[in-house]
């Protein structure tokens, strides 16, 4: 896991390091996820709708099936930050 200190500002913004952001995608407008648990604070990149164009075409899932699913993934990966 990669990690860099940071500063808040006075009005509650971070500034992502340029390394992050490029390996990221992220750019001037990204949505991002965030998310606090026991502590810590998470965030993901939220992909463009144009990204996931198509995606879901032959999907056998509903969408909430499909969103428990992504919560239930996250919740693990983030178990090992913890």
């Amino acid at each position: 896991m990669e990690e860099e200190v940071i500063t808040m500002s006075t009005k509650g913004q971070i500034t992502i390091p340029g390394e992050f952001r490029e390996k990221l995608n992220l750019e001037k407008g990204s949505k991002m996820v965030v998310l606090i648990k026991e502590g810590w604070i998470f965030m993901r990149p939220i992909k463009r709708l144009t990204q996931l164009k198509g995606i879901l075409k032959e999907a056998e899932k509903s969408s909430k099936e499909l969103i428990r699913e992504i919560r239930r993934e996250w919740d693990k990966e983030l178990e090992g930050f913890i």
